[in-house]
């Protein structure tokens, strides 16, 4: 063999080497980017909230599936075309909701972070806190205006907050006949009264509102205490013996402050809501409200109906709004379908094969929701409702706060009403649950979804003993309960078809319950009416039961147009665009089925779980809704 022949045979080999070596830099780093990681909660102190999963190909696909969202809602935002005048002159909805913006002000960032994550490969992953890093720049938002603009402009009389509703779809002309109705609720306190309760049970499902509690006589006390009621106030006994006394505790707020955004103050009052029920008619009216200031107990008020002015009373009730409002954002949708559920699904991809019959049947419903989250996440600043949790470090507080002794089963909707009291009986006046109507929408769900989850165990597992002997059934279950995995509380030993059902039943239900988010009728028009329910308030100050509250200065409290926009931007996300996979395929409910023989008895159930879904959109809100609007999973 001659030299060159020899170096050629060197060189090919160098060659060769570092070919391979490139290869296995790619294998590692494609075995990284389809694998699953998990923020560092412990790290930051929250040990009590599940895991939370981050998927690096997951959150690239859904920040472009968001690009897309955008330009399909643009019609909405151009719908956007109603004059107001507010003291800057008279402009176009859309102009004071976002000035002179582009309908998609996310494209850069999108871009910038699509990039980033790109190359972010698995040592710097691992080792840096790469996420940790993005997610605190994601977080920033602007403490200080960049000078005055229309979106700084506050609403002057209760009828301009009709400026979030769209003429795209006729929207604006269909809610026309609710204008003066939701406007009073600003103005007379007998109609702010009247209005508080039935905008929370009619309007409340996609946030989940399940959220009211029957007072208990060992509660008494401490309603007592918060009320500053001394000695005992027979009224109270009386409406509690009798089964009429209900409260809506919403005092976790109390524990953070207000932030600044955009040069305003963005605030979630800790409310405590007393309500009593007529023993004839079963509507509630709330008749005491203590409001906590941003400090706290510190500067805490307490509103009695008949003891305060009644613009104070309508302060207290917008302040107490607000606070429900922000509980269904954070807590009654997205702890329970969006946080919980995705712990679940990523120790179920990690932990079985993808030809397990439960990933067969739970795979349709999974494959976007990680994603989501983390997109979510990482454009808090460009897609995030605008509360006074700006960035995801104060998310995360607020749910490991929330998290604390809570399980697994305490999310499903029967096991919540048992343990706030709350009984079929009690609210239903001529039809089943008419004085609570989402309680009847949220137990449908559960029902179609027990039905399909009991039919899958029965036509997957012969007995008991085939459940138990599922190692891969109880990986799963072990790696969701354990604290350094999915950390999931409550979850049971998987020893019987039973507590299979169960859990299947649950995680079917938060994902089927979250699709009607993406209804016509769950952004209806006393969602978009901002001022029934607000992100935020914008002024820390609490006025006293004895002030007179003048109207200029309540409408500095609600959000202003700037803020609304913000909302309507969160709300179009998952309105007005077309969900990428959906439950019921546009070739018919028997089409996309999860098994492989058409006739498999978990095929069927599917098809009529399908219709299920079907027959609730007949008859939700009208019937004025679309089938194939309604995701297969949790998405953008």
């Amino acid at each position: 063999m001659t030299i060159l022949n020899i170096l050629l045979c060197i060189g090919g080999l160098i060659l060769l080497a570092i070919a391979g070596y490139y290869i296995y830099k790619i294998v590692k780093k494609v075995e990284y980017l389809t694998g699953m990681q998990q923020l560092d909660l412990k790290k930051k102190g929250f040990t009590e909230m599940p895991a939370v999963p981050f998927s690096i190909p997951e959150t690239i696909k859904t920040i472009v599936q968001l690009g897309l969202r955008t330009e399909e809602n643009k019609m909405a935002k151009y719908g956007l075309s109603n004059e107001y005048t507010l003291s800057d002159g008279k402009h176009s909805a859309y102009k004071f909701m976002y000035d002179n913006q582009s309908h998609d002000t996310s494209k850069e960032a999108r871009d910038t972070l699509i990039k980033k994550l790109e190359n972010i490969g698995k040592d710097e992953f691992d080792g840096k806190d790469i996420i940790d890093d993005l997610l605190k720049k994601a977080a920033y938002r602007a403490t200080k205006n960049e000078g005055h603009n229309l979106m700084d402009q506050f609403i002057e009389k209760p009828h301009q907050f009709t400026m979030a509703w769209t003429n795209y779809y006729d929207v604006y002309k269909n809610s026309l006949l609710n204008e003066k109705t939701y406007s009073d609720i600003l103005i007379d306190d007998d109609v702010a009264t009247g209005q508080f309760w039935p905008m929370i049970a009619e309007n409340g499902l996609a946030y989940n509102l399940l959220l009211l509690n029957k007072v208990k006589a060992d509660e008494m006390e401490d309603l007592r205490v918060s009320f500053e009621m001394i000695g005992e106030n027979i009224y109270w006994d009386k409406l509690q013996e009798k089964g009429r006394l209900y409260t809506i505790d919403l005092r976790i707020f109390e524990n953070w402050s207000p932030q600044k955004v955009k040069g305003y103050d963005r605030w979630t009052p800790g409310s405590l809501i007393l309500l009593e029920q007529d023993g004839k008619t079963k509507k509630l009216s709330p008749i005491s409200i203590r409001i906590s200031g941003h400090k706290g107990n510190k500067e805490a008020q307490i509103y009695d109906r008949h003891n305060c002015t009644p613009t104070a009373w309508i302060f207290a009730l917008t302040a107490a709004r607000c606070s429900v409002t922000v509980y269904g954002i954070w807590l009654g949708h997205v702890y329970h379908w969006h946080i919980v559920t995705a712990a679940m699904q990523m120790t179920m991809f990690e932990n079985m094969d993808a030809d397990h019959p439960i990933r067969l049947l739970l795979d349709p419903q999974s494959k976007s929701l990680i994603g989501f989250n983390d997109t979510l996440f990482l454009l808090w600043n460009q897609i995030g409702p605008p509360t006074s949790f700006n960035s995801p470090d104060l998310f995360l507080q607020l749910t490991n706060t929330f998290a604390d002794n809570r399980e697994f089963f305490d999310d499903d909707p029967n096991v919540a009403l048992k343990k706030l009291g709350i009984d079929k009986k009690d609210f239903t006046y001529k039809e089943d649950w008419d004085r609570y109507p989402i309680v009847k929408d949220l137990l449908y769900f559960w029902k179609i979804s027990g039905d399909f989850a009991r039919s899958f165990t029965d036509a997957t597992y012969a007995g008991d003993d085939d459940v138990s002997k599922d190692t891969q059934l109880q990986k799963w279950i072990t790696a969701s309960s354990d604290i350094d995995k999915g950390n999931v509380r409550g979850l049971p030993y998987m020893s019987s078809k039973r507590e299979l059902n169960r859990v299947l039943t649950s995680l079917i239900y938060r994902v089927v319950a979250h699709g009607n988010s993406r209804q016509m009728s769950s952004l209806n028009d006393a969602l978009c009416f901002v001022s029934n329910f607000p992100p935020c308030l914008q002024d820390t100050k609490v006025p006293s039961p004895q002030d007179d509250v003048p109207m200029e200065h309540l409408m500095r409290h609600l959000p202003n147009t700037g803020t609304i926009g913000e909302m309507l931007t969160f709300y179009y996300i998952f309105i007005y665009s077309a969900p990428k996979d959906q439950l019921m395929p546009l070739l018919g409910n028997d089409t996309s089925l999860y098994f492989e023989d058409p006739k498999d008895p978990r095929n069927l159930a599917l098809i009529e779980f399908r219709n299920g879904v079907d027959e609730f959109l007949d008859g939700y809100m009208g019937g004025d809704n679309l089938m194939h609007q309604w995701p297969a999973s949790i998405e953008t």
